[in-house]
């Protein structure tokens, strides 16, 4: 009995260590990305509607064999948009999961808390969905990359925009948080620069997910302001129209923002949605072969989704798609998931977009691209209205685009927002 065991753990041995190398490949034979993004509470579609785009580059990506001849495997986490649970989720994946990339979502006060994590391991970190200025500048790490909108970008393209129309008279209402103050500190700056014959009237900030804008919306009437500037989205951004329609700032009054091409707003609040302008850095109306492409082929994974603001790939998707389509293509670049071989291979990295070329800036690892100004006007729009539900119904963005050039609204490269920029 003592000899057949030691036979057949003989066997079983020599079984082992004939499979280990090739278990070993086995087990390393994919790349794991990890998520942080919001996907509860009362801002949880921003997170699905950046996933979806995330996603939905994936799953291109392992059509065409994978990346770096590996699958990717997608893991995602919710943030409740809390700077320590994203801190402690993303800590989860990376020593639990093991992912080789982590991506972090919706909220610059989420961004700035990852930053640190990203120096911390070594990792790198793709920011695609927070805007602050800061997250690149003075929060800066080496190992984090911004893929997504920035606020001094935006804000430039759209007081370049606001530039164009009659109004002079701006009251600043925004949420208070880093990206609400960044966007008000740049308007004010930028609104010298474009419209140096423009008045700032009045200026507010509010808590996130604010339950009343009645208060403000009196102060704003009182100050004879002929637009309202605000950074505000999701569910602040309805809630603030809707109200300041109703207490007699009917549609066309102007808004001048960056999110209000969102479809669960602009459906919920139809019509009073028009006269808000935006300056965007991804809208399905941007006439590239490669958009309109991209377009039709995300719109067969999702027309059958239950929530109608997934069909398309309006706003944050688009971007969040632009973004990873160039994020994959950088580590396909470095041939690598080794952080220094991608920093390597992303720094000065340049891609065509669907929205055109977007080039990855050496000092701060953010970003460049060009930015478009529009505005939501009268009519039906040629994606949603009818093409599942007889109830969608909006007005959309008009297809009138002014472009504004990459290089032209690019943060300014200099050591007061990032020492690494001389």
């Amino acid at each position: 009995m003592e000899r057949m065991k030691r036979v057949l753990f003989g066997f079983f041995l020599i079984i082992a260590l004939m499979l280990g190398p090739a278990l070993g490949v086995y087990a390393q034979d994919k790349i794991k990305i990890g998520i942080v993004d919001v996907f509860s509470g009362p801002f949880i579609n921003w997170g699905w509607i950046c996933y979806n785009g995330i996603k939905f580059v994936v799953d291109e990506q392992n059509a065409k064999g994978g990346l770096l001849g590996k699958k990717i495997e997608l893991i995602k986490e919710d943030t409740e948009l809390k700077p320590d649970v994203a801190v402690r989720k993303a800590k989860k994946l990376l020593l639990d999961d093991k992912v080789d990339i982590l991506g972090v979502g919706t909220g610059s006060h989420v961004g700035i808390a990852c930053n640190k994590l990203a120096s911390q391991y070594k990792k790198i970190f793709i920011q695609y969905a927070a805007a602050a200025d800061a997250i690149q500048g003075k929060e800066f790490s080496p190992y984090s990359f911004r893929v997504g909108h920035a606020t001094y970008p935006y804000i430039r393209g759209l007081t370049k925009f606001m530039s164009t129309t009659p109004y002079r008279k701006f009251y600043l209402l925004n949420m208070d948080y880093a990206a609400g103050r960044d966007f008000a500190k740049d308007f004010k700056e930028l609104m010298n620069v474009y419209m140096p014959d423009a008045k700032l009237v009045g200026e507010d900030y509010h808590p996130l997910n604010n339950k009343d804008f009645a208060p403000y919306i009196t102060k704003i009437i009182n100050s004879k302001a002929d637009c309202i500037a605000t950074f505000n989205w999701g569910p602040d951004l309805t809630l603030l129209i809707k109200q300041a329609r109703s207490m007699g700032l009917k549609s066309p009054f102007p808004f001048a923002c960056v999110f209000g091409a969102d479809p669960q707003t602009t459906n919920e609040l139809k019509n009073d949605m028009i006269g808000v302008h935006l300056a965007v850095v991804y809208d399905m109306g941007i006439k590239t072969p490669e958009n309109e492409k991209m377009i039709q082929r995300y719109h067969q994974q999702h027309k059958n989704d239950k929530e109608f603001s997934w069909w398309w790939p309006a706003g944050n998707s688009g971007m969040t798609i632009c973004g990873w389509q160039m994020t994959l293509a950088a580590i396909e670049k470095a041939g690598s998931t080794d952080p220094e071989k991608i920093i390597k291979a992303f720094e000065g990295f340049s891609y065509k977009t669907p929205a055109g070329v977007w080039t990855m800036r050496a000092c701060d690892h953010q970003v460049l691209y060009p930015v478009f100004g529009t505005k939501i006007e009268p009519g039906s729009n040629p994606y949603y209205n009818g093409s599942i539900r007889a109830d969608i119904n909006f007005p959309w963005l008009s297809p009138d685009f002014k472009v504004f050039p990459a290089e032209e609204m690019a943060i300014p490269a200099n050591p007061a927002y990032n020492p690494r920029c001389k």
